[in-house]
């Protein structure tokens, strides 16, 4: 089945991940940030007085690998805190020395694990007294709004830089040639080894060229062969270049709306409205209630906030779907939801294409691996939403035999070899 032809124009959405920025060589990962901020505090001779920091200061541990990691771990912390308030290890209104006595005496006989040790010190931090569960939800939140704009003025400081700088430029023509491949690639094999001739031609002694002379080789081969309309889906906060119709679903680093958050569907899930009496309560209370879902910590309440929202129509009519550099993690599954529905994947005609490339610090056949593991479980949890089960269970087969799902590899490094 060919994908793209020269005289047939087709709707597609792109949907890019971290991994397009990183493919990029743009350092935006979670520990290039924590490099950087951690380092930062170090050398103005300050503490990280932040809860998220005093967290996150363990970043290197191989159990955080990715930002799905740090936005699990926000999600794991709000339900230590839950928990901390609900057996009594935290009341509202005791002195921070006694409740330090408490939790250090408790942790000490196992009543407490680890991980609830650990959110209890951090919380307590210049803490005199303790608050109440929703003003400690507060306070984390202006405290991670801290942490989004130091990512901003991080992302700000390797990425404005003039386009005479070597290293900026080369993200910027790496980002433009990725992008402009993802747009015109095609399930056609021999397309593909053509176009990646021609976009090697096209950065062939481009680095000694001026910007301009480079983006007007970019639209030449825009104009001669796509004639597709494209909308990209973004969770990056960088720029998108020679796509009109684009939204950055977390924030965009130039309007410096940048936001961090949980899935609202998991939010929900993992905390419950509930009321009465606690057998467990360890306090002494009579009555322990359950706070609902601090939904201020979700994307969706963030999106609303920062007025994020925009005219972009995901609409049943797109031919393809293209995902590149996304972790496909569970805290993104939403999103994925909502686009297969609004394509209605099962009975429509929509093809699916998931792109993956080979990086540095793995083995290129474990990453392959990983990658289609991550593609099953995204198929298959999407199935589970059905409410015809038969339908659900047999997503993946119906996508495979009809030819409406593919795994490819995007050979970057052939794609950059003159870059």
């Amino acid at each position: 089945m060919s994908i793209s032809n020269e005289n047939q124009s087709l709707k597609q959405l792109t949907v890019l991940g971290n991994g397009f920025d990183l493919a990029c060589d743009l350092k935006s990962t979670y520990s290039d940030f924590f490099d950087y901020i951690y380092e930062q505090k170090k050398l103005n001779n300050t503490s990280p007085n932040n809860f998220w920091y005093q967290i996150f200061q363990n970043y290197k541990q191989q159990t955080i690998e990715n930002w799905s990691d740090i936005e699990e771990q926000i999600l794991v912390q709000l339900k230590n805190i839950e928990y901390l308030y609900k057996e009594g290890f935290l009341i509202e209104g005791k002195g921070d020395s006694e409740t330090r006595s408490l939790i250090d005496s408790r942790h000490k006989s196992g009543d407490i694990t680890d991980n609830h040790y650990v959110t209890a010190e951090s919380l307590l931090l210049n803490c005199y007294k303790i608050k109440s569960e929703k003003e400690s939800q507060n306070i984390l939140k202006n405290q991670l709004s801290i942490l989004e704009k130091d990512f901003k003025v991080y992302l700000i400081s390797i990425t404005t830089d003039s386009f005479y700088s070597e290293i900026y430029y080369k993200y910027y023509m790496k980002s433009k040639v990725l992008n402009l491949y993802i747009q015109l690639c095609n399930s056609s094999e021999s397309h593909n080894s053509g176009l990646i001739s021609k976009l090697k031609e096209l950065t062939k002694n481009s680095r000694h060229s001026p910007k301009e002379v480079f983006d007007e080789r970019i639209s030449s081969i825009y104009q001669e062969k796509n004639n597709d309309e494209n909308l990209i889906l973004t969770f990056n906060y960088t720029k998108v270049w020679d796509v009109k119709n684009i939204r950055n679903i977390h924030g965009d680093l130039e309007k410096g709306n940048i936001i961090f958050g949980i899935d609202y569907d998991k939010l929900n899930k993992n905390f419950e409205s509930k009321g009465g009496n606690s057998n467990n309560n360890k306090a002494g209370n009579d009555e322990y209630k359950f706070n609902k879902a601090p939904i201020e910590f979700s994307k969706s309440y963030r999106v609303l906030e920062n007025g994020l929202t925009s005219t972009f129509d995901i609409s049943s009519d797109i031919d393809i779907i293209k995902i590149y550099g996304h972790g496909l993690g569970k805290a993104d599954y939403s999103y994925y939801q909502s686009i297969f529905d609004s394509v209605d994947l099962y009975h429509g005609k929509t093809k699916v294409m998931f792109f993956w490339s080979d990086y540095k610090g793995k083995e290129k056949e474990q990453i392959h691996k990983d990658f289609v593991k991550g593609v099953t479980n995204l198929i298959e949890e999407y199935g589970t939403t059905f409410s015809n089960k038969d339908h659900g269970r047999n997503l993946f087969t119906k996508l495979l035999l009809e030819n409406r799902l593919t795994i490819d590899e995007i050979p970057v490094n052939a794609l950059f070899l003159n870059v």
